[in-house]
């Protein structure tokens, strides 16, 4: 019997097309939105965390060529329950649907708006996921790096390397098998990224482990991968380092939706650590790897940890280390606010300074400010056709799913740094003129940080910000990237009460809003994945996080996100979509 590993829910949501760039403060101009006072921004300080002096431990060498096509059927899978921060702090306002300004045009068809892929093909699937791991799951959290010449797509614990031109290099292979895992292990939240500067890869996943009966965390770590060329075939240096965390509140702890970041210095992970009994949040942890000594394949690089983050009052939840294109010398990290789960109009900066001090052997500062931002809301649920499971995991008898599929929250997504600007986006409820009730969008958001004596200035504020949504529809998990001429792309799953769950994009001109949704490839049938059912919660895990990249100085933006491509196996059939956008 197939088993499978349910991943912790993070929560965020789906709309369909724009709204026009919104000028700094218009957040307060909406409907209800009154700022608390305590809301306001204060002034940069310290984040709230002991830095510690550590390191990681080689775990052996790796590489993607050398790993097996298939693996065989697996049945000891532990499993998570959804796992949601229960937080509390000084909210920016009332519970509200965020109302989307100006006309919501319809989405159209690739090929008929700005931004046409170069290219476009599938990536990982749910089938292709159970012929090398042996074993079905979901959600399909995505991971993609890109170069000028591959293109490397991680989906949970299934691997593959592709061209450019989207032909395969090799078979799908197991994460657990390239990680120096153990088959059986569970692991979980990959992510994986090009670094054009050295000209190495980059990935890491999560590892977790229970106790024989299941009901508490017994230990949690990260792996971390740095190719050895720029041939992502080739052989990979792999480390790992314990998130284990014994000496925090009910720990040991779980290092959930570890978050991938890089700059020329360090590696960077930023978790949420839930305790044990996964019962509460302890709030995220940031780690920093020493980038050179992982490309070097020291047997312990250096690493520093900020412990229990904390802004406004609050623990830190879903920060976003950059992807950092150029050197500004500073690492910087995004991530919202909303610590009630209701509303907020605020972000936080945070930036790590003096970075090289993790290879000399000594301590990076952290500091963190907030700053104003549009308002944006926990996202609802898509509801999309209903379907039917009828594989291994519903018992091979016909089980109907309920189409309803989890937006998860609305914490910030993965984040980039270009050009002296911070570029992010998030799920958000917004209210749609014309349309029957509250849908889920997306708010963006382009950011220029600035440092001061060490810390995140009072300077650094919002320059470009709006909405994307569609009348009617669910936008999904955005991932937003931007080129060094300011053009911006972005990509979302989109999905509704008559449209099957596809792959969807945007793109935006140098200093303008984003046009259209465009569909990159629809969705062909309902979800007939096994979460989707009664007995799994009736609430179908879709993603948790889409995935990109700039390759820089070509003008083009890589992007993946889930789609459904077909009826799958019976249990599950996800897949995803990756195109190339050449903007120029």
């Amino acid at each position: 019997m197939d088993h499978l590993r349910k991943q912790p829910a993070r929560r965020l949501r789906l709309g369909q097309v724009i709204v026009g760039v919104l000028a700094l403060g218009s957040a307060a101009a909406l409907p209800g939105s009154t700022a608390a006072a305590s809301a306001a921004p204060g002034g940069a300080a310290p984040a709230a965390s002991a830095a510690v002096r550590t390191s990681a431990s080689s775990v052996g060498v790796s590489s993607p060529a050398a790993l097996g096509a298939a693996s065989p059927a697996r049945t000891d899978r532990q499993q998570l329950p959804v796992l949601r921060p229960a937080r509390t702090g000084a909210a920016a306002g009332p519970a509200t649907a965020v109302s989307s300004p100006g006309a919501v045009p319809s989405a159209t068809a690739a090929g008929h708006g700005v931004g046409t892929p170069a290219q476009s093909f599938d990536g990982v699937s749910a089938l292709d996921n159970k012929r090398a791991a042996g074993f079905d799951l979901e959600p399909p959290d995505e991971g993609l790096g890109a170069s000028s010449d591959y293109v490397v797509n991680f989906v949970n614990v299934t691997g593959e390397v592709r061209s450019t031109s989207g032909a395969p290099l090799g078979h799908p292979f197991y994460l657990n098998d390239f990680f120096h895992e153990a088959a059986a292990a569970n692991t979980s939240d990959p992510r994986i990224y090009f670094d054009a500067h050295t000209q190495r890869w980059v990935a890491s996943i999560l590892g977790y482990a229970f106790n024989s009966a299941g009901t508490r965390v017994t230990a949690s770590h990260v792996d971390v991968a740095v190719s050895r060329t720029a041939d992502p075939r080739g052989a990979w240096n792999v480390v790992r380092f314990d998130t284990s965390n014994p000496s925090h509140t009910g720990c040991p702890c779980l290092a959930d939706y570890p978050i991938l970041g890089l700059d020329r210095d360090n590696v960077y992970i930023s978790t949420n650590e839930f305790t044990g009994d996964l019962q509460h949040f302890n709030g995220a942890q940031l780690y920093a790897l020493s980038l050179a000594q992982l490309r070097a394949g020291a047997a312990h690089p250096a690493m520093v940890t900020f412990e229990n983050l904390s802004v406004a009052g609050v623990q830190g939840f879903h920060v976003q280390p950059a992807n950092t294109t150029g050197d500004p010398g500073v690492e910087y990290l995004m991530s919202s606010l909303d610590p009630n789960g209701t509303f907020d109009n605020r972000i936080a900066v945070w930036a790590v300074t003096d970075p090289g001090a993790v290879s000399r052997g000594g301590t990076p500062a952290l500091s963190v400010r907030v700053i104003d931002s549009q308002a944006y809301a926990v996202p609802p649920n898509a509801q999309t056709p209903p379907g039917v499971c009828n594989g291994s995991l519903c018992k091979n008898t016909p089980t109907p799913t309920t189409g309803v599929v989890s937006a998860n929250d609305d914490a910030m997504q993965e984040v980039q740094y270009v050009n002296g600007l911070l570029v992010g986006a998030l799920g958000t409820a917004l209210t749609i003129p014309g349309d029957t009730g509250s849908r889920a969008g997306i708010a963006w958001f382009v950011v220029r940080p600035q440092v001061a004596g060490g810390t995140v200035s009072g300077a650094t504020r919002v320059v470009r910000q709006g909405y994307l949504a569609e009348r009617g529809e669910y936008l999904l998990f955005p991932h937003v990237n931007m080129t060094e001429q300011g053009a911006m792309a972005m990509t979302f799953g989109l999905g509704g009460p008559a449209t099957f769950l596809s792959a969807g994009y945007a793109t935006a001109p140098a200093g303008g809003a984003f046009g259209a949704v465009q569909v990159a490839a629809a969705g062909v049938a309902p979800d007939h994945g096994f979460t989707g059912t009664e007995a799994f919660g009736g609430v179908g895990r879709w993603g948790d996080y889409s995935a990109g990249q700039l390759v820089p100085g070509t003008g083009t933006i890589w992007l993946a996100t889930e789609y459904i491509p077909g009826t799958g196996n019976g249990n599950a059939n996800w897949g995803n979509r990756i195109i190339a956008l050449h903007l120029g």
